[in-house]
């Protein structure tokens, strides 16, 4: 671990500027590179690298620091920066790095290190939840699970064994929104974003689910046109949840009876 440690000391202008002084007493490329190594270690530079800046320094270049660099400075991550970043942020959580930087005239990857180091943000994709539900609408939510709760204490398993929900579901066609769509920068404390669902399109036809507590028992398509009334309700439990509800029944009677003779 010393060794390590001792190594990381050793800068690449370190390095350099030893080969400068090698060169100069008339030592070639892989002498100098086996020198380094030995002390180095694995935070030696390459062997071509040492070869490089032998051929410069034989060229006359006396400087062994680093020459100035056009394009961006390394203070792109500075205090300006960040707080740049964080405002085009705050107008729209929903842009990507690319827009930011285009934006801010700054790298991605500065934008990318300031947003996930600086800031501490990540993005993440808005969850789904129910359409809004007026007061009365949670008030009646309420009562009947009270109701079914209270029935469930006092007939135990038996009451979740004889019930059967039926359900309706108006099945519609519309496009909803990209996950890429809705996703945006957040804070490591700020709350999860949500979104609702989008205005659907007027293609749509419903569904009729039967299931107990094991699942799905039966469905039915309401054909188009056709209206929802008792008289179709009673055609469906006679002709269709009545003999799905025979047939699981008789299914369940064989597995636990295999010698049941059919």
């Amino acid at each position: 671990m010393e060794e390590e440690i001792y190594w990381s000391q050793i800068s690449r202008s370190d390095q350099r500027s030893y080969s400068k002084i090698e060169i100069l007493r008339g030592k070639n490329s892989t002498e100098i590179h086996n020198a380094l190594h030995e002390v180095c270690g694995y935070s030696v530079v390459d062997r071509s690298t040492v070869s490089q800046w032998a051929s410069r320094f034989r060229e006359g270049r006396v400087s062994f620091q680093d020459d100035l660099r056009s394009g961006r400075p390394v203070t792109a991550t500075d205090d300006t920066s960040v707080v740049i970043v964080s405002t085009l942020l705050e107008e729209d959580r929903r842009k990507s790095c690319e827009e930011t930087a285009h934006e801010a005239n700054r790298s991605t990857a500065s934008v990318f290190r300031i947003v996930t180091q600086t800031l501490q943000m990540r993005k993440v994709v808005a969850k789904w939840v129910p359409h809004q539900l007026s007061e009365e609408h949670k008030t009646a939510r309420k009562r009947v699970a009270e109701d079914l709760l209270q029935r469930y204490e006092a007939e135990s398993e038996q009451f979740l064994n004889r019930t059967v929900a039926i359900d309706e579901a108006w099945i519609r066609d519309f496009d909803p929104q990209l996950k890429s769509q809705s996703s945006q920068w957040k804070h490591a404390t700020s709350p999860r974003p949500k979104k609702f669902r989008r205005q659907q399109s007027k293609v749509k036809f419903m569904m009729i689910m039967a299931y107990d507590k094991n699942g799905m028992i039966a469905t039915d398509r309401v054909p188009p046109g056709s209206a929802v009334t008792a008289a179709y309700y009673r055609k469906f439990l006679q002709d269709v949840l009545r003999i799905k509800i025979r047939q699981k029944q008789v299914n369940h009677f064989r597995s636990r009876c295999p010698h049941f003779a059919r």
